[in-house]
C-alpha cells in the first residue's frame, strides 16, 4: 500500500508539472489513464459484479481446506490439480469479464483480420508483429467471428498460462511450489487485463516455451524437447517482441542442469519461424526496428513511474513478498528471464504505457519467489517446503482484481 501510494502520488506530480501521459496514436486525448491503466470513475456495480469475489472466496476455502487434510490422506494428482486451476481461471476470467464495463475488448482491426490473407497480413507495415491477425485468420477458418467469439477464444487460450507456469515450476523448483503457486497466479490481479485479451495468448505460448525446455533439460529428456522450446519461442516473438527474450530462462535452466549444448538447438529452433515468415514476406528484425522508438524519445524515461505503478497493482500484494525472497529461489533462471523482456521493453521503447497488457507474459515469472522457502531448505533437493501459501495476499490480490475491473473502461 505505501509502494502504491508513493508511485501514485509521483505520477500525480509529474502530471502536475506538464507531464502528458498518453502513448502514441491519442494525439491529444487520452491523459493519464489512457496511457498507464485504462480506468474511470465511478466504478461500475451491478449484480453481475458480486460473481468475481463469491467465486474467490469459495476456491480458496477450498483450497484452504483441502491444504488442512489429515496426513494419511493423499493430495489430489498434480494433473487434476492443473486442470481444476485452468477451468478456475477461465471462470475467474470471464466473472471479471462480466463485472468490467460493456464492449468489444477484441479491436475490429483484429477482427478485420479474418477476412484478409495472410500474405497481406504479413506485409503489413505496423509495429506490431501479424502473430495475433494470422491467429485471428485462423479461427476465422475455424468458424469463429465476431468479438464474442474471438474474444472466448482468446481467453480459452490465455488462461493456460496458469498451468504451464506450474509446470515449469515444478520442474524446476519442486512439486509442492508448483501447487501452492496455483491460487496466486488463478487470482493475481492482472486478470481483468487479460480477458479476451491478443496479450494473454503470448503469455501462454511463452509459457509453453519454458515449460517444454525447462522440463526437456531434465535428465534423461532427448534433444527433440530443446527444438520444440525453440519453436515456442519463435512462434512466441511473432505475437510480441519481447517475448523472445524470456528464452534467457530456458538458457539459465540449461546452465543450471549442465546441458548448454541444448542452448544451440533451442536457438535454431527459434529462429525456424521467424525464417518461414521471412520467406513469407516479413521481416521480424524490421518490424521490430518500426515498432521501436529508444529509451531517450517521447519522453519514455518518465513513464517508468506510471509503468512501476501499474505493475505493482497488476502483480499485486503477493509481489513485495516474492521480491523479499528472490534470493530464496530455485526458480531464479525465470525471473532472469522476465527482466531482460522487461529491459529489452524498456531500452527498446517498446514499453512506454500500456504494459498492464504488454507486459502480460512477464507478470506470473515474477511472482514464482513468492513460494520460496524461508530459511532454504538445508540439503539440495529438500521438497518438504514450499513456503506456506500466503492466502491473505491472494486474498487481497483478488479484491484489487475485482476493483481494477470495476473501474475498467471497457
Amino acid at each position: 500500500m505505501v509502494l502504491a501510494a508513493a508511485l501514485a502520488g509521483a505520477t500525480a506530480l509529474l502530471v502536475a508539472t506538464g507531464v502528458h501521459f498518453a502513448p502514441a496514436g491519442h494525439g491529444g486525448r487520452g491523459g493519464l489513464a489512457a496511457g498507464t491503466l485504462p480506468l474511470s470513475w465511478p466504478p461500475r456495480l451491478t449484480p453481475r459484479t458480486a460473481l468475481a469475489p463469491a467465486l474467490a472466496v469459495g476456491v480458496l476455502l477450498a483450497a484452504a481446506l483441502l491444504a488442512r487434510r489429515p496426513g494419511d490422506r493423499p493430495a489430489p494428482a498434480f494433473g487434476v490439480s492443473l486442470g481444476l486451476s485452468y477451468l478456475v481461471t477461465v471462470a475467474w476470467w470471464l466473472a471479471l469479464g462480466a463485472a468490467s464495463r460493456p464492449g468489444e475488448r477484441v479491436s475490429a482491426a483484429l477482427l478485420a483480420a479474418g477476412d484478409r490473407a495472410p500474405s497481406d497480413l504479413l506485409r503489413t507495415t505496423g509495429g506490431q508483429p501479424p502473430g495475433p491477425e494470422l491467429l485471428t485468420w485462423v479461427l476465422a477458418r475455424a468458424g469463429l467471428h465476431g468479438g464474442l467469439a474471438v474474444g472466448l477464444a482468446f481467453t480459452a487460450l490465455g488462461a493456460s498460462v496458469v498451468p504451464l507456469v506450474a509446470l515449469a515450476v515444478r520442474s524446476l523448483c519442486h512439486e509442492p511450489a508448483a501447487r501452492r503457486l496455483l491460487p496466486v497466479l488463478v487470482f493475481a490481479p492482472w486478470a481483468p487485463f487479460a480477458v479476451a485479451s491478443r496479450d494473454a495468448v503470448t503469455a501462454a505460448v511463452a509459457a509453453a516455451a519454458l515449460a517444454v525446455g525447462v522440463v526437456g533439460c531434465e535428465r534423461g529428456r532427448r534433444a527433440w524437447w530443446a527444438l520444440g522450446a525453440g519453436l515456442l519461442l519463435g512462434v512466441a516473438g511473432l505475437f510480441s517482441f519481447p517475448a523472445m527474450w524470456l528464452g534467457v530462462a530456458v538458457a539459465a535452466a540449461y546452465f543450471v542442469r549442465r546441458r548448454p549444448l541444448l542452448n544451440v538447438i533451442t536457438g535454431v529452433g527459434a529462429l525456424l519461424p521467424l525464417f518461414v515468415l521471412r520467406l513469407a514476406g516479413y521481416s521480424w528484425p524490421d518490424g521490430l526496428a518500426r515498432a521501436g522508438t529508444g529509451l531517450f524519445d517521447h519522453t519514455a524515461l518518465t513513464w517508468l513511474v506510471p509503468d512501476l505503478l501499474a505493475v505493482l497493482l497488476c502483480c499485486g500484494p503477493v509481489l513485495v513478498r516474492a521480491a523479499r525472497r528472490i534470493a530464496m529461489t530455485p526458480g531464479w533462471p525465470f525471473l532472469v528471464g522476465a527482466v531482460a523482456s522487461a529491459l529489452f521493453a524498456l531500452l527498446d521503447g517498446l514499453a512506454s504505457g500500456g504494459v498492464v497488457t504488454s507486459w502480460l507474459p512477464l507478470f506470473p515469472w515474477l511472482l514464482v519467489a513468492a513460494l520460496a522457502p524461508r530459511p532454504r531448505p538445508a540439503l539440495p533437493g529438500d521438497t518438504s517446503s514450499a513456503g506456506a501459501v500466503p492466502y491473505g495476499l491472494v486474498g487481497a490480490g483478488a479484491a484489487v482484481a475485482v476493483a481494477l475491473a470495476a473501474l475498467l473502461t471497457a
